[in-house]
Order: structure tokens, then C-alpha cells, then sequence
């Protein structure tokens, strides 16, 4: 079995947790998902099997949007409501909309630090265990991309927002970022992930439905068709087929009209995909070969 599920991960797992229940679940090791949920939050979290392991990199890439509720007067050491309190402050004193003011200053690129709770690594060893050691590192920041900040509730304890943010980012992060810029401080007690590329929380199928269900491979979606947004080349005969799975570049349909080095798919006439590869002199140079119909 080949294909995406788009999960409705539960709180209280780890994104490892969920992608063990479903080697389970679908009786392979080739299991992986598409960028790490943190446990407390819940919401869309594509899982690739079999074959599909392969297009990890593609989908992490994508751009999320979260739902998030960040409470005001405290920080804690991680950023959540499960750490402990470090600094308390007054609660912010600006109107709704001089704190929608706010959160337009961090619309666009900007940098951000990294939590000590997260799995990024340092020196080979992740934030989260250095932290757990009480291991102190400074941590350099990097930068991320901001699309934009609704702001769906604030009254000055609390503030409900939706961000649509590039990869890497950090929510809870940002909430106490945001909160600093308001000359207070708070934590994230809630966090949904609406989205993930084109994986929807209106689409996504609930953890226990999937373990509780005696066809789950009714869930995967097609390896091409989740590539949709990627541009495809067209392999019209079994000759080019036969040179494509070998690894070979291929003059196919399509690829005329591609810029060189554009990163693309190359699929049959019946929509199966074949390889992702690079437009090379204005041929299909195959990367990555899928096997045909397995």
C-alpha cells in the first residue's frame, strides 16, 4: 500500500507515536510523517506509507495554518501551558486594535528563536533532552515567514489568532514574542493545525477511525495526486517508461515547455506516477523512480 493519510492527530502523542499506531495499522515500517505536531496540539498531520516516504521532503516544505490560543501574564519554560512559570507581568493594556497592530509588525520574513523544547538539534543532541539535562546552549536564530495574522478574539487575558506561516515556524513562539511586543508576557494553551499544503482539518480522519477500521487503505490518497501543484511531464510509451525507471533521461511530453532545472513529475497517460526529476536540456532527468503499480 502506496499513498497520504491525512490524520486528525489526538492530543496527548507525539507525531513518532502516531507514525508507530500506523505501521500497525497498515503492517509496513514504511511510515513517516510530514512535520512534527507538538503533543499537546491536535489537527492535520499527513502521514506517508510505503512508497510515499519518498515525497516527505515535498510536503514539508508546504505552508501551515494554525489556530492558536495564547494567554496573557506569564511565560514558562515551554512556552506552553505545560512548562513551568519563569517570568509573570501584567496583562497588556492596548485596545483590540492597537494588539492587531501588533501582530502586522510580524507579517513577512522574520527571525525567530527556536525553543530549548523542540527537536532541533545542537551539536547533535536535540534542545528538548539538553533542556530536560538542564544543559543551557544559546540558540541562534533563523528565520521564517509570517503570511498572515487574524486576530479571532482578545480581551486582554487571552487572544484566539489565525496563522498562516511558511515551515519551521514556531507558534508558541510566537505568542510569547507577540506578548513581549505588547510589553507583557504569556504561553499557548491551545493549538489546531487547519492545515498542512493542501491537507484540510475538514478532510482529516480521526486516529481511532483508522485503528478501529477493517480497510484503512480507503484513506490513502494517490502519491500523484497529492503532488497536483507539481508540474508533470507525460510518458506516452513503454520504451520511455522502460528508460525512466532505469534512471535514464528521457525527452517526454511537456517537458518542451519547462524551464531548466524546474523540479517535476513524470506520470503516464493513466496518471500513474513514474519519477520526480529535473528538465535537463529539455528532457526528464529522473531523481527519484517509483515502482509502476506496486
Amino acid at each position: 500500500m502506496d499513498g497520504i493519510v491525512n490524520v486528525m492527530k489526538p492530543a496527548g502523542m507525539t507525531s513518532h507515536d502516531v507514525v508507530a499506531k500506523l505501521r500497525r495499522v497498515y503492517h509496513t515500517k514504511k511510515v513517516g510523517h510530514t512535520g512534527t505536531l507538538d503533543p499537546d496540539a491536535i489537527g492535520v498531520l499527513p502521514i506517508c506509507v510505503g512508497q510515499a516516504t519518498r515525497l516527505v521532503e515535498y510536503f514539508t516544505e508546504k505552508d501551515k495554518t494554525y489556530k492558536v490560543i495564547m494567554k496573557f501574564g506569564n511565560e514558562t519554560t515551554t512556552q506552553d501551558s505545560s512548562g513551568e512559570v519563569t517570568i509573570t507581568t501584567e496583562l497588556p493594556t492596548l485596545s483590540k486594535a492597537e494588539f492587531c497592530a501588533v501582530t502586522e509588525q510580524f507579517i513577512g520574513e522574520i527571525q525567530q528563536v527556536p525553543p530549548m523544547y523542540s527537536a532541533i538539534k545542537k551539536d547533535g543532541q536535540p534542545l528538548y533532552k539538553l533542556a530536560r539535562e538542564g544543559v543551557e546552549v544559546e540558540i541562534e536564530p533563523r528565520p521564517v515567514t509570517i503570511h498572515g495574522i487574524k486576530v479571532l478574539m482578545y480581551n486582554k487575558e487571552s487572544a484566539m489568532l489565525e496563522v498562516h506561516c511558511g515551515k519551521g515556524t514556531y507558534i508558541r513562539t510566537l505568542c510569547q514574542d507577540l506578548a513581549r511586543a505588547c510589553g507583557s508576557s504569556a504561553h499557548m494553551t491551545y493549538l489546531m493545525r487547519l492545515s498542512s499544503g493542501d491537507f484540510n482539518i475538514a478532510d482529516a480522519v480521526p486516529l481511532a477511525r483508522l485503528e478501529q477500521s477493517e480497510t484503512p487503505e480507503q484513506f490513502l490518497q494517490g502519491m500523484n495526486d497529492c503532488l497536483h501543484a507539481m508540474p508533470a511531464v507525460t510518458v506516452t510509451d513503454k520504451k520511455m517508461m522502460e528508460r525512466i525507471v532505469n534512471g535514464l533521461s528521457q525527452k517526454a511530453q511537456g517537458a518542451e515547455s519547462l524551464a531548466e532545472g524546474t523540479v517535476c513529475r513524470a506520470v503516464t497517460q493513466e496518471g500513474v506516477l513514474l519519477a520526480i526529476g529535473t528538465i535537463i536540456n529539455q528532457a526528464f532527468q529522473p531523481n527519484k523512480v517509483f515502482k509502476c503499480g506496486e
